[in-house]
Formats: C-alpha cells, structure tokens, sequence
C-alpha cells in the first residue's frame, strides 16, 4: 500500500512536470500585444489603426516570421472575414533579433456595428504552434444615417413636385383667363 501511494506521487509530479515543460515550449520566445485595445471602439464607417508589438525575448534570433490578424463577432462566435475590414490581412517580419521588440499596425475599416474579439497572431518557419496575442474585445456603434432607405428624395420631392404642378396650374388658368 505504502509503495502504491509513492509510486502514484511520483507518477503524478512527473506528469505535472511535463505539463508544464508543454506549457512553456507552447508559449515560445515570441510575444504578441494588441496596443491600441483602448481606441478600437467606434462607428460603423470609421478607419482606425490597430497598433500591436512582437517582441522576441528567447536567446536567439527567429526567422522567417509572419502575423496577421484575426477578428471574430462575439455574438456569433464565427470569425469575420477581413476582405472587407482590412487589405492588411498579414505582415511579414522577416527575422527579429533577440530582445528586440518589433512595431505592427494594421488599418481596419469597420463594416458592421456588433461586439468583435481581436488577437494578433504570429507564424514561424519551422514551429507548428503559432503564437498569440491576448484576446482583445471592441465595439462598434451603428452608424446614424438621416436617410437610412434612401427613401428621402421620394419623400421631400413628391410634395414639391406636386404642389409646383398644381401652382403651374393655377398660373396658366390665370393668364388664359
């Protein structure tokens, strides 16, 4: 009983040491921030920049780096595809120096009000696990339009119309009479 209690002990530390051995090569030497998350907010219309950062903290230079955005409907949960938002889907880096840190922005026009989660992620030649940001949350307002069913000119221009017909009217009856 005593060796069964031992042995489950040392089984179940040398699982935690792996999973944290896991833990750490996942997380890899890059580092992803989103920096503007306070100005992200909006109205649908705008174009805002999206400010990240890559820092390399690992002993050694990383080659062949590649980040891109990624952009999600919170109410959804469906991704949302950047073709509209964005012709800045991807930035390619290159190589990042150890301890460098590494400046990325990204122009984004919002299309649709909603609620959004926004996370930098950032690819490496030869690691199959990509890196990423923190998850980074937005809203944007719908836009306030005068003229939403482009209904307007019908609704101002009948009346004027009708009543310069009718005046029209009455002006030829007086000058015939």
């Amino acid at each position: 009983m005593k060796y069964k209690i031992l042995t489950l002990a040392a089984l179940i530390f040398l699982l935690g040491l792996t999973a944290n051995a896991y833990v750490a090569s996942a997380s890899g030497p890059l580092t992803l921030q989103v920096l503007s998350s306070k100005t992200l907010s909006g109205t649908a219309g705008d174009f805002v920049t999206v400010q990240g950062s890559i820092t390399n903290t690992g002993p050694q230079a990383i080659q062949g780096v590649t980040t891109y955005l990624s952009l999600s409907d919170k109410q959804t949960h469906k991704p949302v595809d950047l073709e509209d938002w964005s012709a800045e889907k991807g930035l390619y880096v290159g190589t990042i120096d150890s301890g460098t840190t590494l400046p990325l922005d990204w122009k984004i026009h919002f299309v649709t009000a909603g609620d959004y989660s926004l996370i930098i992620v950032a690819e490496t030649i030869g690691d199959p696990i990509p890196q990423v940001s923190e998850i980074t949350e937005f809203h944007v307002s719908p836009k306030q339009n005068l003229n939403p069913a482009e209904v307007l000119p019908v609704a101002l221009g009948t009346p004027i119309i009708l009543i310069f017909i009718l005046f029209l009217i009455a002006y030829r009856r007086r000058v015939e009479e």
